[in-house]
């Protein structure tokens, strides 16, 4: 391709394989971006950058998809592929040969993980295997073997719905980020299955994720006389992945509140892009799934969640923090339109400092330390939280416990970015 190519620009591919903001995983079907996914994360370019283990999932186990996600997180570090009923699908196939796992020590050796009922991919490529009758003791299944691999169980169990995979899909990306296992229920009860494996856990925290007309209070119940609940939820499938992305309870939960992230967007129409978000919530990109459930336009829900976080600069933007949109389908998916909003939404912006309040446990700069990103520029108060004053997670406000961009007195800068504060040099967040 070169500038005499009639076709050129449409051949480079933007803005739809990539903006300024965001980047598209634009297959036409989810075996297609999972595929992509895993080659993004793990391009084995050499023996450094190549998975030790593969997991293969149905093309339509969208159940045991968010399950296996967790084996996505150390110490298996194995991203997935799906399968069809008889073998792998070409995409699949070409991405494993590519990835070519080296064996995962922890798995006995194993290079691909077979989640399910799927057939072996190749003779040649040791395999195991993690099944059950339904899908409840499948996930269970996966849950053993992350347990065993870990060498303990996980303190978080997320809890999900079996049967509305819209509620369930955004604890895929969690999974993969935090290694905590993803179990299922029913509406009105809880499997024998599922019980079985929170009581392994030992009185784990149970994260039940969906409203109660997806969980009912009954099955709440049930999982009461197991361990401490605690429901995160909301009434649709786009808010609910929206506050799944803001809650944080201790060290579970995304808790993004202010800007400085990635994030995964999937339709609702395609479940099985659980997979793929469960690779962009490792590797660096450390992305939360978010969803949409049109094609052509964004929720309300979520356009307000990221107007929330949208990054600013007050005078250098150098000295900003950014996010990052990845986005799961192709145009038909979800459009260029959105795409190009999602761009928009995302962008690093200019904003005017507040007056100073002359707060004097914050720095200088004067903000409110109750709001960060395109809302609250300007420095932190107390907890020095924030870009210019909000959140844990980045910022230019710096106060005594230096939790924005330039530390403070404990001696990190837990934000994206540099400034120093009294205790000592900031820095990149770690995820």
């Amino acid at each position: 391709m070169n500038a005499d190519d009639e076709q050129a620009l449409e051949k480079l591919g933007f803005p739809v394989a990539a903006s300024r903001n965001t980047t598209r995983i634009g297959g036409g079907d989810a075996a297609a971006d999972a595929a992509g996914a895993a080659t993004a994360v793990f391009p084995s370019t050499s023996d450094r950058t190549r998975p030790s283990a593969v997991v293969i999932v149905g093309e339509e186990d969208w159940q045991g998809a968010v399950a296996a996600a967790a084996l996505a997180s150390a110490p298996i570090r194995a991203p997935m592929l799906l399968s069809g009923s008889e073998e792998l699908p070409p995409v699949s196939a070409q991405a494993m040969d590519r990835l070519d796992p080296k064996g995962a020590e922890l798995a006995r050796g194993a290079q691909v993980i077979r989640v399910g009922d799927v057939p072996a991919p190749a003779p040649e490529l040791r395999t195991g295997r993690l099944q059950g009758k339904d899908p409840y003791e499948t996930a269970a299944a996966v849950d053993r073997f992350a347990t065993s691999a870990r060498g303990e169980p996980s303190d978080d169990v997320v809890v999900a719905s079996g049967e509305r995979p819209e509620f369930a899909m955004p604890a895929a990306a969690w999974a993969a980020y935090s290694g905590d296992s993803v179990l299922f229920t029913a509406k009105d009860r809880v499997p024998e299955a599922t019980k079985k494996a929170l009581a392994a856990h030992q009185r784990p925290n149970i994260y039940l994720l969906g409203p109660q007309s997806v969980i009912s209070p009954g099955a709440e119940r049930e999982l009461a006389k197991i361990g401490p609940v605690r429901r995160v939820g909301a009434p649709n499938p786009v808010q609910n992945a929206v506050e799944f992305a803001r809650f944080e309870q201790g060290g579970f939960g995304w808790g993004i509140k202010v800007p400085g992230y990635n994030f995964t967007l999937a339709s609702t129409a395609r479940p099985m892009d659980a997979a793929p978000a469960a690779a962009l919530a490792t590797n660096g990109v450390f992305a939360p799934l978010l969803l949409t459930d049109e094609a052509d336009a964004l929720p309300d829900a979520l356009e307000s969640y990221l107007l929330d976080i949208q990054p600013g600069y007050e005078s250098d933007p150098r000295q900003g923090v950014y996010n990052r949109i990845w986005v799961l389908g192709d145009a038909e998916t979800i459009s260029t339109d959105v795409q190009g909003r999602l761009d928009e939404l995302t962008e690093l912006i200019p904003v005017e400092a507040e007056p100073e309040k002359g707060k004097p446990d914050g720095d200088d700069r004067g903000g409110d330390r109750d709001r960060g990103g395109r809302r609250g520029q300007g420095g932190g108060g107390p907890d020095g939280r924030g870009q210019g004053g909000g959140g844990q997670r980045g910022g230019q406000g710096g106060g005594p416990q230096g939790k924005g961009q330039g530390g403070g007195a404990d001696g990190g800068g837990g934000g994206t970015g540099g400034g120093a504060g009294p205790g000592g040099a900031g820095g990149q967040a770690d995820r």
